[in-house]
């Protein structure tokens, strides 16, 4: 990238939305800023504690353990959606989601794109509209 990249998010899997949810609250002293529904139907939460936000993401249909044991993505902030993916699409970049998606979060909503870093991690650019 040609900026400085600015942190975002971390996408964190699991089948125990609630459990999840009451130990970083109870534990952490995380508090809860949004919850949504995606368009596939997962349960998402987000929530945060001074710098640091996570995504809680709760698919319909129940994940193995070991999905629910590991960061699924880290997401960096994007003040120009297109501006980044075309940067990305330049540099060769494998894209792991069919070009800028949209979903309905927050006021306004969000676009967002992910791609495959070096070793193969989740790596999202996310505009909030």
């Amino acid at each position: 990238m040609t900026r400085e990249l600015k942190g975002g998010h971390i996408g964190l899997m699991t089948n125990d939305m609630e459990g999840t949810l009451k130990w970083y609250t109870e534990t952490l002293g995380f508090r809860k800023t949004g919850e949504f529904v995606a368009p596939d139907g997962a349960a998402i939460c987000f929530i945060r504690n001074g710098e640091i936000t996570y995504e809680l993401i709760q698919p319909p249909v129940k994940l193995p353990q070991e999905a629910c044991s590991k960061v699924d993505h880290y997401c960096f902030e994007s003040k120009d959606i297109e501006k980044d993916f075309e940067e990305c699409k330049e540099k060769g970049c494998r894209f792991t989601t069919d070009g800028i998606m949209e979903a309905p979060f927050w006021e306004k909503g969000i676009r967002f794109f992910k791609i495959a870093g070096a070793s193969g991690e989740e790596l999202e650019f996310c505009q909030i509209l």
